[in-house]
């Protein structure tokens, strides 16, 4: 069982810790408290942003298991969602149901919104089984901020 919550302040240790720590220790070395702090930052105006939506993952004890992030746009109809999974949940099937779970979550907050979009890299074939399997349609490929991505959209009723 998973739970999916509205994120907080209280959370940005959490997601820093499980999502960003390794890239950071990996490829900015001797900047680590700053990359930190620079973390925070963007993590705090993501969660007062009225153009975002983030959701904390966590099993029924509260453990951490990831977040789920979705850009509005201006007219509030239609958003993009990222899914950022920590590595003990990937690949064990509740991926889909985290993005399905997540959309219910976003509709109650924004029910005018009509559709969902995600950008896919052609590589990351979890993220397209994922998306697949939440309702999304392939649409195309797009260029989005520069590279090449596979455009999948669900529409909401």
């Amino acid at each position: 069982m998973i739970v999916i919550r509205q994120t907080t302040a209280d959370d940005i240790g959490n997601i820093y810790m499980h999502l960003n720590l390794n890239y950071v220790e990996k490829y900015c070395k001797n900047h680590e408290e700053e990359q930190k702090k620079s973390h925070e930052r963007w993590y705090s105006f993501l969660i007062n942003s009225p153009s975002y939506a983030m959701f904390t993952v966590e099993d029924l004890q509260g453990a951490f298991l990831g977040i789920v992030k979705f850009e509005l746009e201006e007219d509030f109809e239609g958003a993009e969602i990222s899914l950022y999974l920590a590595e003990g949940i990937r690949g064990r099937g509740y991926s889909s149901t985290i993005v399905n779970a997540s959309i219910e979550e976003l509709k109650f907050k924004q029910p005018t919104l009509k559709y969902i979009v995600a950008y896919i890299l052609e590589e990351n074939e979890r993220s397209i089984i994922c998306f697949r399997k939440s309702g999304f349609q392939f649409m195309g490929q797009i260029d989005y901020r520069g590279i090449e991505h596979l455009l999948y959209m669900k529409t909401l009723n």
